[in-house]
């Protein structure tokens, strides 16, 4: 397909019901010529028939990331004017009985894919900075961090490592790319009801020190579902602030979108440094006695 004229971003983790499947659409309805991608091609039908070029990726594999730059340069003249790194997992589980081997896949997932993209795709992004004399809007990378980086969310303490992970490397990345006129913009997610934190996904098993908790834990996530703002709406804040609000250089470079995000950004900004405790253990039981003494109970019994 020959270049365009039109800006071009690419986005991934597009899949249907998530928010990148919603920002692919609403990008695509502000005149952008979208990339979408997701690991099966087939889920992307949707955005297909709606004129989005889509792409399968596997964000966890370089050679799949290799691949699809090359098929991008091809078509674009080797240039590319956005990178929103959208794709994510989530993995709940007690810190000290969490498996591995999904710790391992989560960050492969979250972080070192993410780190994967913007080193593959920093040279599209730099043959597209303008010159010191044109007002063309600069290059920009988006990369999708989380209010839980900044809460101790209980039972999910390796995807908030995760998210904290992106956010530092996105500040700092802001810096070093800085003199190469690329705009880093670190997106704090708030609660958005997708896929991606679901009941059917908890299970701490019988012989969990925590077992008594698994159900609160689940009720918690059910809430989250109810409660939480549309991926639609959430697509519709991002991208106007992106491309209408703030789309200068040095200008939107930290935005907090989503149920709950701008009161997480103002509690983490002005309240002491244990601010949330009281709200997160009560969403989950932690500020009963009985349930403390419990799980206190149960690890004394299973370190014997």
């Amino acid at each position: 397909m020959p270049s365009s004229s039109k800006r071009s971003i690419l986005i991934t983790g597009c899949s249907p019901g998530g928010v990148g499947h919603a920002l692919a659409l609403e990008f695509a309805a502000h005149g952008l010529r979208v990339f979408a991608t997701a690991r099966s091609i087939k889920s992307l039908s949707t955005l297909e028939e709606r004129g989005i070029e889509t792409f399968a990726l596997d964000v966890t594999s370089a050679d799949s990331i290799r691949a699809l730059k090359v098929e991008i340069a091809t078509r674009t003249g080797g240039k590319l004017d956005m990178l929103f790194n959208n794709a994510g997992m989530m993995y709940e589980a007690p810190a000290i009985e969490a498996d591995s081997g999904r710790i391992h896949t989560m960050f492969d997932t979250n972080v070192h894919g993410l780190f994967n993209m913007v080193s593959t795709f920093a040279p599209l992004l730099i043959a597209t900075s303008p010159s010191a004399q044109n007002s063309a809007p600069p290059p920009a990378i988006i990369n999708t961090a989380s209010i839980l980086a900044r809460i101790p969310f209980p039972f999910s303490a390796a995807y908030n490592a995760s998210k904290a992970a992106v956010a530092s490397y996105s500040d700092t990345l802001r810096i070093e790319l800085e003199p190469l006129g690329i705009k880093v913009v670190t997106l704090f997610m708030g609660e958005v009801r997708t896929r991606l934190m679901s009941p059917d996904d908890i299970i701490f098993g019988s012989e969990s020190i925590y077992s008594d908790l698994s159900e609160r834990v689940k009720e918690r996530s059910r809430n989250h579902a109810k409660d939480s703002m549309s991926p639609e709406l959430f697509a519709s804040q991002v991208v106007k602030e992106i491309l209408v609000k703030s789309p200068g250089y040095g200008k939107g470079e930290y935005l907090w979108k989503g149920t709950n995000a701008w009161l997480i950004w103002l509690l983490d900004a002005v309240g002491w440094k244990k601010i949330f405790d009281g709200t997160v253990k009560k969403l989950v039981g932690l500020d009963k006695r009985d349930i403390l003494e419990g799980i206190a109970g149960k690890a004394r019994v299973a370190a014997n």
